[in-house]
């Protein structure tokens, strides 16, 4: 259906009845979406806008903001298709394919690493889980070749726009990556000694310093029986506990903590990673949001004419 059928009342009044409640009801879907993705992306900028930045030594568990720099300690990852070295990459293999007059880019391969890598603020490192994160990347490249695996390694610069007029391959490729030493904007769900031992209470861990001791029974009594009867007394049994929780004290001191972001339990909180920095991840949902603002006028302007159209007239 051309849009001068969908501008002609006459040929809306006689359409027939199946064809135009199908139309009516894509146009009722897309309305919904472009709603539902203006609010989203609003509420997404409005979050990076106003969300305080916590330090990560002192940022309390949760869903919190962090800002610092991509640091590797865990080693350097390659990238599948350009084979540069970086900390995260995600990569699309696109085939050009044309039907008669129509002609698109089909996706024949993609993958995103999952790779954990860390941030540190100056206060502190922590351990940064991408799976499930939406990561908007400083360093993207597109290039284009004759052949599904990439040969070739992509310029500085490879345009988009320019090359897409007369296309030089039957392939485009495109790497987005986070580096070292890239800035690093993160929100998500931060928690602390995400391993679970730190999580433990003092007595917790006195506890287990206690049974520790215990499985060689006959030196814990040695170390505690101090009249040699045996058993342990009342004032022996304090002895050991205050000591075990000596022990527990000097263990915590020792442990430095460990912290990871990773995506938020609670749904409906967005897990973001960026490297553009705050303004411009701000600026995105903002484009997208007045975007999507404008497909949902533009599909309810449409359907709104098209009932008026056949029952009006």
């Amino acid at each position: 259906m051309t849009m001068t059928q969908v501008l002609c009342q006459p040929c809306i009044a006689q359409m027939p009845a199946e064809k135009f409640g199908i139309i009516l009801l894509v146009l009722g879907t897309l309305a919904l979406a472009t709603l539902l993705g203006a609010r989203t992306n609003f509420i997404r900028a409005r979050l990076v806008e106003d969300m305080p930045t916590s330090r990560i030594r002192s940022a309390s568990q949760g869903y919190v903001e962090l800002v610092g720099l991509a640091v590797a300690r865990t080693g350097i990852l390659t990238a599948p298709l350009s084979q540069q070295p970086c900390l995260w990459w995600r990569y699309r293999i696109e085939r050009y394919r044309k039907t008669g007059k129509s002609h698109a880019w089909v996706t024949v391969d993609k993958g995103t690493s999952t790779a954990p890598f860390f941030i540190d603020d100056g206060t502190g490192i922590c351990r940064v889980e991408p799976e499930g994160a939406e990561v908007s990347c400083l360093h993207q490249k597109i290039w284009y070749g004759h052949t599904r695996i990439a040969t070739a390694t992509p310029g500085s610069g490879t345009s988009y726009i320019r090359r897409l007029g007369a296309v030089s391959g039957r392939y485009r490729y495109t790497e987005q990556l986070i580096r070292e030493g890239d800035p690093i904007y993160l929100l998500g769900h931060f928690e602390s000694d995400a391993s679970g031992h730190r999580v433990l209470t003092l007595d917790q861990i006195a506890g287990q310093i206690i049974r520790s001791w215990k499985a060689n029974y006959s030196d814990f009594l040695a170390r505690f029986d101090s009249n040699g009867n045996g058993v342990l007394d009342a004032l022996e049994w304090q002895k050991a506990q205050a000591e075990a929780a000596r022990a527990a004290r000097a263990q915590r001191c020792f442990e430095p903590p460990e912290h990871v972001v990773r995506k938020p339990h609670t749904r409906g909180l967005p897990y973001l990673i960026g490297s553009h920095g705050q303004e411009a991840l701000s600026r995105k949902f903002r484009r997208r949001a007045l975007l999507s603002c404008a497909g949902f006028l533009a599909s309810g302007a449409l359907s709104t004419w098209m009932v008026g159209s056949r029952f009006v007239l």
